[in-house]
């Protein structure tokens, strides 16, 4: 255990950017609270637009509703593109820096390094996000209870209690995104060993299997498939029941995808084990 932590220490200090642009967005989002509450006439014009119109409570319960699911959805969006960062040159680093040597004189086998890196990108990192979700639900709440009215648009921020629940919501919703992008993961890790621009051969490989099928033949399953299987982190976040986006990707998609992130974990090991 206390080489899994040196390990994820070390994974957190040579990936700054995983705690320097959540803690960015953190001071911004302060910043706009700060703002919101030097506004002596917020709670004046919110109390008279609900007073004037019959259905201004079920409006602002709706937007609050609208609030709380984009800053779930930045936060998760955030975290999935640091991920995508992260990954295609986790071990592209090792091997060209040289410490790929240095942890293969150390008791740390390649199933250990690769759980730890897959432990940062697919764990870690959401719960760094994660505090952007508890701080904005947190302000709001201290909005709400600092108003004058208490306003439907802060309903589910009412109390510390609906807070706690809707960031541990959150991260439960991350941590079923984090087995979704497993697979393409496993496939960053793999290509990144082999070429130098991992992230762009991706890209051109995927724009490649996509249309190449459609171009010759007119067959629109490959472009199917990866539509569907792209979609499946983000639904699993924003949606209403995450586990429905398997279903909406169908089975057989599902399947595929998971065939493949098998595949590049046993080649990213094969390959890793190759100095």
């Amino acid at each position: 255990m206390r080489s899994v932590l040196a390990m994820l220490r070390k994974e957190r200090l040579e990936n700054p950017l995983v705690l320097r642009i959540p803690l960015f967005l953190l001071a911004c989002g302060a910043l706009l609270f700060v703002s919101v509450m030097s506004n002596s006439s917020l709670q004046n014009d919110m109390s008279f637009q609900m007073s004037i119109n019959g259905n201004g409570s079920d409006i602002l319960h709706s937007l609050g509703d609208n609030i709380n699911g984009f800053v779930t959805g930045a936060a998760g969006l955030l975290s999935i593109l640091l991920g995508t960062h992260y990954f295609p040159r986790t071990l592209r680093k090792a091997r060209t820096e040289g410490s790929i040597m240095f942890w293969r004189s150390m008791p740390v086998s390649d199933v250990k390094t690769h759980v730890v890196k897959l432990t940062f990108g697919l764990l870690v990192i959401p719960l760094v996000c994660s505090i952007l979700v508890l701080a904005a639900n947190m302000m709001l709440w201290i909005l709400h209870v600092s108003t004058e009215h208490q306003l439907a648009l802060f309903q589910s921020q009412a109390s510390l209690g609906n807070i706690l629940v809707s960031w541990i919501t959150f991260l439960l919703r991350m941590v079923f995104a984090g087995v979704l992008l497993l697979p393409l993961a496993l496939s960053a890790m793999a290509i990144s060993q082999k070429v130098n621009s991992p992230l762009i051969v991706m890209v051109l490989a995927i724009y490649a299997l996509k249309w190449m099928p459609i171009a010759l033949f007119g067959f629109y399953g490959v472009d199917d498939f990866f539509s569907a299987i792209f979609s499946l982190p983000m639904s699993a976040v924003i949606d209403s029941n995450p586990f429905s986006a398997i279903s909406e990707a169908g089975a057989f998609n599902v399947a595929i995808y998971a065939l493949c992130g098998v595949m590049a974990g046993a080649t990213s090991l094969k390959f890793s084990r190759t100095v």
